[in-house]
């Protein structure tokens, strides 16, 4: 089987298919990130690579440069989805690590949608992200695999020189867990869209919407998935 070799994008009509990637994942509706804007945020500074079967884009990452010049916003992660199920996210998102920290950048921030568990476990569990910050509606009405249901959102912050996300870069997952956990269910219905009526979707979104900010309130900090909740510990005072 061909390999896949993750690079930087070069040259528009390789935007052009990153364009194409994002209207395939997130589906009609959904506004794409411009190939243009894509290709000047990478010569201004920004990131984007992706993951290329042959001259096929099958998977790719897109971040961009804050206020901060050690902190990057990683906006979009996509695979293609009959090249899921391999670790293509994962392997974006350490291209990305390795890419950041040879340029100074020691933290990414991104959003991910509460309801979508994968997600939630590739960057808490998997890369081993963190996250105390809800974010209600964030981006306001949506549509593709979006719409329907507030755009609530995590802000996961990844500490990209943390022991502990080295560990998970090697594979390593200790089983010692935190004395003092705090467990959230998360969705039992997960997000179907094709359901006509999200009302019990809604009242379940919202219920979780309030446990987790009442526990960052508290002074807890996300860090895991387990056995269908969300797991949180208390963030450690100096």
């Amino acid at each position: 089987m061909t390999e896949v070799r993750i690079r930087e994008l070069d040259g528009m009509a390789e935007f052009r298919q990153a364009e194409g990637l994002q209207r395939e994942v997130w589906g009609r509706g959904d506004t794409p990130d411009p190939a243009d804007l894509m290709m000047v945020i990478q010569a201004e500074g920004g990131l984007v690579a992706g993951a290329f079967l042959a001259n096929r884009l099958v998977g790719y990452v897109f971040g961009f440069p804050t206020r901060d010049p050690a902190v990057q916003h990683s906006h979009r992660l996509a695979v293609a989805p009959d090249m899921r199920g391999r670790g293509l996210g994962a392997d974006l998102k350490w291209y990305q690590r390795k890419w950041c920290l040879a340029r100074g950048i020691s933290q990414v921030r991104w959003t991910f949608d509460p309801a979508r568990i994968t997600n939630a476990r590739l960057n808490l569990n998997r890369l081993g992200g963190r996250s105390s910050t809800y974010l209600v509606d964030y981006y306001g009405e949506m549509g593709g695999i979006n719409s329907g249901l507030p755009s609530d959102r995590l802000l996961v912050d990844w500490r990209l020189d943390d022991p502990l996300v080295e560990q998970r870069f090697n594979g390593e997952y200790p089983v010692t867990l935190p004395e003092e956990m705090l467990l959230v269910p998360t969705l039992r219905s997960g997000k179907n869209r094709e359901l006509e009526d999200v009302s019990d979707q809604l009242g379940e979104l919202l219920e979780l919407r309030h446990k987790l900010q009442d526990a960052f309130l508290r002074g807890y900090y996300l860090f895991a998935v387990m056995d269908g909740n969300f797991a949180l510990v208390r963030e450690r005072k100096p």
